[in-house]
């Protein structure tokens, strides 16, 4: 609800400064609906490559806003304090709009094989996106939850995409009904909050509960239940177990998306809410989300060792990749808070480029995920199995990859502010991570059988070799994206 007392009157000149605090949404939500009509008129043949193109083109034009706000831009509030422009927003609208970018090029080449309507993905892709961002701009749980339901309709859509295909009709299925389930208990939270607090505002319902408030039954009933929720979105454990069925049955530029965006835009959504919102509820939130963050890493790199699809596989891996994230939000602070950017972002390149490889292996009747479809890799295309090799053992930590660099950055925190016992698991399930990592490797360059040579399309080998540098590059130099994420932790909301 809109605070007592508030100014409702508005002029042209607070009309374009809320405008302005949310460019980057507002840019691409205008491609969004010029790509949505030119879809309506254009011939079917023409649809696909000319819808590819417009995203593209807003993604990219969001991208330079949000680095233009970036640079010369002051963030505040929009919409009376609805939603906000600061840094922190900024930071994901980048990340964002560069995941958009990836998932254009590397679906483009895959669609046209598996013969699907392009033009409807990429469109959905787009609707996402702008649920993502508006999830990173919300100060409000009102604008939280719109944000949330934009994100989880289109990805619905899209994991039911292969319609003739029933594993990815079954996957839309089971989204469908635990993401509603999930869903349903984030609004129930965000309800006995707004009862407790009387206010939606984030920002609002930091000033207004105390730390008297931890003895409120209602506040904390709320904080259980969007902490169960929250946990469902971003496949922590033990509220995972969607996640490698989903995964599995998704077309893979799908899964793609999905492993790298949804964490993305539920991390944010944490972050905003109970760093930003509840910050004098630390300790009862802290405790219950480093009991998710350990029981993550458990199930998560426990059940990984004994997939043998590589799909299920990186589902398990991303289970406990939302563990290890989770050590940076319970530390909290500046520390805790640009290390989760640091390595939100870094895992975008490292996880999306693995499953662009994966996506090589599809054929005209479907996806092939298993470890024999990577036999001969080595052979068949030595640049993917390169890159292939620089993902997993980025994902695994190894330094000095990004992957390496994140899991320093967050283990630092979490030792920092007395978490040892969380870091030390985290380390000895890192261990244990190496084992599937590696394993994936041995078919890449292995002999065996050497079947016809993979020839990706331009896009695809744009999408896969940027990955691959960056995972390379911003773990050699690891100073300039740490910056950012400094800027980008500080301040979590700005000024009024």
């Amino acid at each position: 609800m809109i605070p007592p007392g508030t100014d409702l009157t508005y002029s042209w000149s607070q009309a374009a400064s809320d405008l302005g605090q949310i460019a980057p949404i507002v840019a691409l939500t205008g491609f969004f609906l010029f790509a949505v009509v030119t879809d309506l008129v254009l011939p079917r043949a023409r649809r696909g490559g000319v819808t590819a193109m417009i995203a593209v083109v807003g993604f990219a034009y969001s991208l330079g806003t949000a680095l233009f706000r970036w640079q010369f831009a002051t963030g505040g509030y929009a919409y009376h304090r609805f939603a906000t422009g600061d840094n922190f927003a900024l930071f994901f609208e980048v990340l964002f709009a560069s995941l958009g970018i990836l998932t254009v090029a590397l679906s483009h080449s895959y669609l046209r094989k598996r013969r699907m309507l392009a033009s409807e993905f990429h469109i959905l892709t787009m609707a996402a996106v702008i649920g993502m961002m508006v999830l990173a701009s919300a100060t409000s749980l009102v604008t939280v939850f719109l944000g949330l339901e934009l994100l989880s309709l289109s990805l619905y859509i899209m994991c039911g995409f292969a319609r003739t295909d029933q594993s990815s009709q079954e996957a839309a299925v089971k989204y469908l009904l635990i993401g509603g389930f999930a869903s349903a208990f984030v609004l129930f939270g965000m309800a006995l909050v707004y009862g407790g607090a009387g206010t939606t505002v984030i920002p609002d319902i930091a000033q207004r509960l105390g730390t008297s408030a931890a003895s409120n039954p209602l506040i904390l009933l709320g904080i259980l239940l969007m902490g169960v929720g929250f946990a469902f979105k971003v496949s922590a454990a033990p509220f995972h177990m969607w996640t490698p069925d989903v995964y599995q049955g998704a077309p893979i530029p799908v899964t793609a998306f999905m492993s790298v965006g949804t964490k993305a835009a539920a991390f944010a959504m944490i972050v905003r809410v109970f760093a930003g919102g509840l910050p004098h509820l630390a300790p009862e939130w802290q405790a219950l989300l480093a009991i998710v963050a350990a029981a993550s890493m458990l199930v998560g790199n426990l059940m990984a060792i004994v997939q043998s699809s590589l799909k299920r596989l990186l589902a398990y891996s991303g289970i406990a990749q939302a563990g290890y994230v989770l050590i940076g939000v319970v530390a909290g602070g500046q520390n805790g808070l640009e290390a989760v950017l640091y390595y939100l972002f870094v895992y975008m390149f490292m996880n999306f480029g693995a499953f662009a490889v994966v996506t090589l292996l599809a054929g005209p009747d479907g996806d092939r995920d298993s470890f024999g479809d990577l036999a001969g890799l080595g052979k068949r295309n030595p640049v993917l199995a390169v890159a292939m090799s620089i993902f997993m053992l980025s994902l695994a930590g190894f330094p000095p990859s990004v992957g390496f660099f994140g899991k320093l950055f967050l283990f630092t925190a979490g030792v920092a502010t007395g978490y040892t016992w969380l870091v030390v698991l985290a380390v000895l399930m890192s261990v244990v991570s190496v084992f599937y990592y590696v394993r994936v490797l041995i078919p890449v360059w292995s002999a065996g059988p050497t079947p016809e040579r993979l020839r990706p399309s331009l896009s695809t080998n744009l999408a896969i070799l940027l990955s691959g540098a960056a995972s390379i590059l911003l773990g050699l130099y690891p100073t300039a994206l740490l910056i950012a994420g400094q800027i980008g932790a500080n301040p979590i909301t700005p000024n009024p």
